[in-house]
Order: structure tokens, then sequence, then C-alpha cells
């Protein structure tokens, strides 16, 4: 209910509540964008780009599912629209890594993220919303348009993959990365 008068205070003209929309989610799109296209000022455009289709977008707003998971629906459509236009222009190689360094956090984090780079779309994706946004399993099927249970698959299948690639790690430090368990 929460979500649906925050909405409503909105469609009203309540500036303060539109900022704060923006200011309470905005960090978090961001950070799954980075993630995803690992290029932060694509990741800043494509951030804008979720408020501006959320805010034309706001009216139709049914309260199905909560308000934040609504909103990473919307950037992750944003996100697949990029994809798709640039798979028509260039290769994903950049893709692969992520580009700030500053981002990352100690040896583990780099070769997870490279274990992650070797993942598919699908994993990668389902796994990132699952694990770094925090998404509850029937949020990241509304955001994927999937069943939870090819979600539980995907997560399922991530986490094993992502073992493999870690211990096939030259580096002792990597076999040693966590995965984290599932929280299902």
């Amino acid at each position: 209910m929460r979500d649906s008068l925050w909405v409503r205070q909105i469609l009203q003209g309540n500036r303060a509540a539109g900022e704060r929309l923006v200011s309470e989610n905005y960090p978090r799109l961001y950070r799954l964008l980075r993630y995803l296209t690992a290029d932060p000022d694509i990741a800043e455009d494509l951030t804008q780009q979720t408020f501006i289709k959320a805010w034309q977008a706001l009216p139709g707003y049914k309260g199905e599912a909560r308000l934040v998971t609504w909103l990473h629906r919307i950037a992750y459509h944003e996100y697949t629209h990029w994809l798709r236009a640039r798979r028509n222009e260039a290769p994903l190689d950049a893709a692969a890594e992520i580009a700030d360094a500053r981002a990352l956090q100690g040896l583990q984090t780099v070769y997870l993220a490279r274990a992650l780079a070797q993942l598919s779309d699908e994993l990668r994706d389902t796994f990132l919303l699952f694990y770094v946004q925090e998404l509850s399993v029937s949020e990241v099927a509304a955001v994927l348009d999937l069943p939870p249970g090819t979600i539980k698959s995907r997560l399922f299948t991530a986490r094993q993959r992502l073992r493999e690639l870690l211990q096939e790690s030259s580096d002792p430090a990597a076999a040693q990365a966590s995965i984290p368990a599932p929280v299902l």
C-alpha cells in the first residue's frame, strides 16, 4: 500500500515524493546497469532513461509488484533495448569486464567479476538481480518476465558454473572466492 500512496502523491504533483522516488532508487538502478553495461556513462544514461520511462508510465502503475521491482523491470528493459542496438553496431567484448577497477574490492572480487563475465547473459543477469540488487526470486521473475522456477534453476546453474570457473583459475585466491549461498 505504501507504494500506491507514494505513486498517488507523485501523480497529484507532490514534488518531494517524486524527488524521493528518484533519490531512493537511483543508486540501486545505476549499480545494476553499471554491472550490466560495464560502462559508467552508459549506465548513467540508461538510469536516466529508466526514470523518464517510469515517469511516463507512472499513471499506469497498478501496484501488482513493488515499486522497486517495477523500476527494475523498466531498467532491465532499457538495458536489453540498448544491448540489441549495440549488437547491431559492435561486438560486446568490452562488456566482459567491469571498466572501473576502483569499484572492485579485493582480489576475490576481481576473480568473481571475471567469472561472471564468462556466464551467459541470462545467468549473469539473474545472478546480479538476485545477489547484487537483492531482489527476491519472485521479484527477479517479475523483472525478467519468467516463472520463479526458472529463476531458481538459473541461480543454481550460475552458482555451480561460477564455482567451476573459480576452481579452474590458476590462482589459489580465486578458488577461495566465495559464491553466495542460496537464499531461496
